[in-house]
């Protein structure tokens, strides 16, 4: 499980991968937290449905989602990297 924070409107947001799902966690102030999946560029209210989208996520959504395929991006990549280092490539 990974842990990052990004920062969206004056606020910094904590995130974390969701082992096994390819889901990220957005653990929102105030409010419950919600999951985004970078394949679909969909938020949910749970680690498997699609669908809810809180206030500060809709707000800002274009933003949000930009910094969460970053983070998605840079993490796959450290994964592909650590494999290729550990295949002795």
């Amino acid at each position: 499980m990974a842990y990052a924070t990004i920062a969206l409107q004056n606020q910094t947001l904590q995130i974390q991968t969701v082992p096994g799902s390819g889901m990220i966690k957005v653990l929102l102030p105030e409010t419950a937290p919600c999951f985004y999946n970078p394949a679909t560029g969909l938020f949910s209210t749970e680690p498997t449905s699609e669908g809810g989208t809180p206030d500060l996520v809709s707000q800002h959504l274009p933003e949000l989602k930009q910094k969460l395929n970053e983070f998605d991006a840079a993490r796959r990549a450290a994964i592909a990297e650590a494999n290729r280092l550990s295949a002795g490539v």
